[in-house]
């Protein structure tokens, strides 16, 4: 059996993965919703969970993290109307899919199991938000998304060597150089 493809020139070839690059680009791009959506949750919740921390007397300050579950149904409506209303969805956008539901499953582990190491989970989380960052951005060839990951893997060092509730100011950081920032880049690249 033949296919169409083993009849192709180096050149038409190259041609092919050139235009999935670009289809995946432009789909991506439109994505940046994400990056700012959950960047700026993950961000309020840090400073929020650190404020009723340091100026308050607030019990139980970690319930401040129910601020993602907006998030979480925002971003579930938004990417099926997205995935319903794509013209074409390239295997680079599959994979990249992919990757983030893979990051989104491994945080909720990570937040599951979070007493097996006494809540020190913000190192995790950074450490572990640096590669699908990383990837999107070489997928992409998008420098803020690749430099992003490497702010995700430095603030998650950082935390690492905090054990007081300063490491949510550090993630807050991170999540602002490794989300917001290059969420905002993605966004204007795509106007």
């Amino acid at each position: 059996m033949t296919t169409e493809n083993e009849n192709l020139s180096p050149q038409q070839s190259l041609d092919v993965i050139t235009s999935m690059i670009s289809q995946a680009q432009g789909n991506m791009q439109k994505n940046s919703f994400y990056f700012l959506l959950w960047g700026w949750t993950i961000m309020i919740a840090n400073l929020g969970v650190y404020a009723l921390i340091k100026f308050t007397d607030y019990p139980n300050p970690f319930l401040f993290w129910a601020v993602v579950i907006p998030s979480a149904i925002i971003s579930g409506v938004y990417g099926s109307r997205m995935e319903r209303n794509a013209l074409v969805i390239t295997h680079l956008d599959s994979i990249t899919k992919w990757i983030w539901m893979g990051f989104g499953i491994t945080c909720f582990i990570i937040v599951f199991f979070g007493k097996q190491i006494n809540w020190q989970i913000n190192p995790v989380i950074l450490t572990c938000a640096a590669v699908p960052t990383f990837v999107s951005g070489v997928i992409l060839r998008f420098n803020p998304l690749k430099f992003g990951g490497i702010a995700f893997w430095l603030t998650g060092i950082l935390a690492f060597m905090i054990r007081d509730e300063n490491q949510l100011l550090i993630a807050a950081t991170g999540i602002a150089m490794g989300s917001i920032i290059p969420g905002y880049a993605l966004k204007k690249r795509n106007h």
